[in-house]
């Protein structure tokens, strides 16, 4: 091969190494991306649930101050004690389950979140891999042509005897 051919192919292995790197660099900032978008994500779900439990706690201490204030002056021996006693564990039941539930909904809106993020994720690495490889490539066949371009321009060089 002629070192101008060669010098033509080395210049678009060049340009190739150029976009390959530039691609690999884009990829960074869009993991970087989504990872940055699923911690605000998390973050969101974790102020709404918060919420959530404030809401439901809030309810639940309502509904005992209310019970109390009803029940002060009970006999601790009488059948209204007992319905006293029957009412806040029914109360903190419906807490519970109440809790139970919101934990299974933002459960379930975190792992939606995470298998997408996941996913984009393992889209993208799987993408770099292959452009890491590629680039290896161009900068290997660069760096024979380099070689073959040296061995070129000494074969070509006028030999005075």
């Amino acid at each position: 091969m002629g070192w101008v051919t060669i010098s033509l192919r080395k210049m678009a292995l060049k340009q190739r190494v150029s976009n390959l790197q530039y691609r690999l660099l884009q990829i960074s900032q869009e993991r970087q991306s989504i990872a940055n978008q699923s911690q605000y994500a998390q973050r969101y779900i974790n102020a709404i649930k918060n919420e959530q439990y404030g809401s439901i706690q809030g309810a639940y201490f309502d509904n005992v101050q209310r019970l109390q204030n009803e029940s002060a002056d009970l006999d601790p021996t009488s059948k209204e004690w007992t319905a006293y006693q029957t009412a806040l564990d029914r109360f903190s039941l419906v807490q519970s389950r109440q809790q139970m539930a919101a934990d299974s909904i933002f459960q379930g809106y975190e792992d939606s979140l995470m298998n997408d993020v996941n996913r984009r994720d393992q889209q993208l690495e799987a993408e770099q891999t292959q452009v890491e490889t590629q680039l290896q490539a161009a900068q290997a066949e660069l760096e024979s042509l380099d070689q073959a371009m040296d061995d070129s321009i000494k074969n070509s060089a006028i030999k005075l005897t």
